[in-house]
């Protein structure tokens, strides 16, 4: 399946590089081939260039166009390939051929046909399909496409003892909050459970047969942990506020599924469940951050809730917004927002067995109805503007100028955070880093490495997964940079170990190897954000 380095000394993985090229409207007639420019390999290219696809519209009519897409293998020979893009339009798939072609919102999909999965190097093969659209038709920013070698399991994307760790996994399951635990999403067991099936879905989606070292498939254990979400009363509460540490990746892991191998694998039944709980925390999600709304709690109706808080609260659910727009794609989003009745859908997450989000919205009641019911707008970004919001989430993320200590009054005595062992990040003075680093709260100084942790989670979930369904536009990623810069400083200051102050953090130590032992990064997954980090978003993938 993979290889794994010490953590420590882990570098970007050697996997099959992701590439992608945009003819410029070759043979394209009509209205609409006008700004097809070129999208260049180094936009999301990593070191080296493996498959490629080259995009080009070749007819276009008033309701409808055809694309003729070249698949070239510049790499090792590979057995199959995947091809994903997300339209911005309307365009809607009406016919494939040479390939398996589905649609899933905005997002195409197409993988290789029995006969033309094997690629030798320097080998090509051209798939086309025919789409439907209305008003203009724009072009897809960004194609991704992804070859899988030989060798058992794949291409070696995945660390294989976090493939073993992650299927082996208890199955997860959320408590209904209550006032003596009003944020049940907050707990490190939720967050990492989170984190362990965000993680099998990235795995089916992008090495579809992979195994553990025991034979068990991680589809298997995908959809044993989807069945088990889903069950009835283990879901989440879909609040809509700092539980998000824990919702976004089961949002984001939803929207995986859905591209993936195991979605075929759910009965119909299951499905609608699953699309039912991406409505709740989506529906949520534009309760609490819409630009119009203003409240002191979540749907659940338990206090102490600001939009404007800290970028670790927004990197939660404003990440499920962004995985909810994409499941159901942008227009479709915000039609469904402007029809939302909260009767109506407290009925429908009571009739599924949906009940920890079906209280939070009896909690709510009526006065969901004129907050939810508007389009989704995010500090000025609409739904369709998903790398505007991610620029945004990222940029507030990661804000500070590297430095590798910070001195300030914590509860009333000067202190310094700093890195353990002495070291110097090797960011050090460079923009920029985590906006906690180097923040305060009400006990003076915040500087924690734990609390950008649980910003840069999230924050990276929403990077990978655009990524890997081809809605992630390096070229338009105005914060690319910061995020990059803020990653490898993280990354360091956790490796070294940290020492951090904040409310309730006095001069604790935070690493990546277990400290602090109940609620720490380990403690919360970060080993299977790291490794899709590194799969999918280190910054060479730029």
């Amino acid at each position: 399946m993979g290889f794994s380095l010490p953590r420590a000394v882990r570098c970007a993985p050697l996997r099959p590089a992701i590439a992608v090229a945009a003819a410029a409207g070759l043979g394209c007639t009509g209205l609409g081939c006008a700004g097809l420019g070129a999208i260049t390999a180094s936009q999301t290219a990593s070191a080296a260039t493996a498959c490629v696809a080259a995009y080009s519209v070749t007819s276009q009519w008033s309701t409808g166009f055809g694309v003729s897409i070249t698949i070239t293998n510049n790499g090792p020979a590979i057995t199959s390939w995947t091809l994903r893009y997300s339209y911005p339009g309307d365009q809607q798939l009406a016919k494939g051929w040479n390939g398996d072609w589905s649609q899933s919102g905005e997002t195409v999909t197409a993988t290789n046909a029995s006969w033309n999965g094997n690629l030798a190097t320097g080998a090509s093969t051209q798939i086309g399909a025919n789409f439907s659209y209305s008003g203009s038709n724009p072009p897809p920013a960004t194609l991704t496409c992804t070859g899988n070698g030989s060798t058992p399991g794949g291409s070696g994307t995945f660390t294989q003892a976090d493939i073993d760790s992650a299927v082996a996994a208890p199955l997860i399951a959320f408590a209904a909050p209550t006032s003596a635990d009003p944020r049940p999403g907050t707990s490190p067991t939720n967050i990492s459970a989170a984190a362990v099936l965000y993680y099998l879905a990235l795995a089916d989606l992008e090495d579809p047969g992979a195994t553990a070292t025991d034979g068990t498939t991680v589809d298997s254990a995908l959809l044993a942990q989807v069945e088990n979400l889903i069950a009835g009363g283990n879901e989440p509460d879909a609040d809509g506020g700092l539980e998000g540490w824990a919702h976004a990746p089961v949002a984001e892991a939803l929207l995986l599924l859905k591209n993936g191998p195991a979605w075929a694998e759910l009965p119909a039944a299951d499905q609608a469940k699953v699309t039912l709980l991406e409505e709740a925390m989506g529906f949520a999600g534009n309760y609490t951050y819409n630009d119009a709304n203003n409240f002191s709690s979540g749907i659940c109706g338990f206090g102490d809730f600001s939009k404007t808080n800290n970028p670790n609260y927004q990197d939660g659910y404003v990440d499920v917004e962004l995985a909810a727009i994409q499941f159901f794609g942008a227009s479709t989003w915000d039609a469904m927002l402007a029809s939302f009745n909260d009767a109506t859908f407290t009925a429908q997450l009571d009739a599924a067995g949906l009940t920890n989000a079906g209280g939070c919205y009896a909690t709510v009641g009526s006065a969901a109805n004129a907050a939810i019911d508007q389009p989704f707008v995010w500090l000025g970004h609409p739904a369709t503007d998903l790398m505007g919001t991610w620029d945004q989430l990222a940029a507030d993320t990661f804000d500070q100028t590297v430095v590798s200590s910070v001195t300030g009054i914590s509860n009333g005595t000067t202190v310094t955070a700093d890195i353990a062992d002495g070291s110097t990040s090797p960011q050090q003075g460079q923009c920029c880093m985590g906006h906690e680093f180097d923040s305060t709260d009400s006990s003076g100084l915040r500087s924690s490495a734990l609390y950008v942790f649980e910003g840069w989670m999230n924050v990276t979930g929403s990077r990978v997964t655009m990524s890997v369904l081809g809605a992630f536009n390096c070229g338009t990623a105005t914060s690319a940079a910061q995020y990059d810069v803020g990653s490898q400083d993280l990354i360091y200051k956790l490796q070294h170990g940290y020492i951090s102050y904040a409310l309730g953090q006095d001069g604790i130590l935070v690493n990546d190897a277990g400290d602090p032992a109940s609620d720490g990064p380990a403690a919360k997954g970060y080993q299977y954000d790291l490794d899709a980090y590194n799969a999918f978003a280190a910054p060479q993938s730029c």
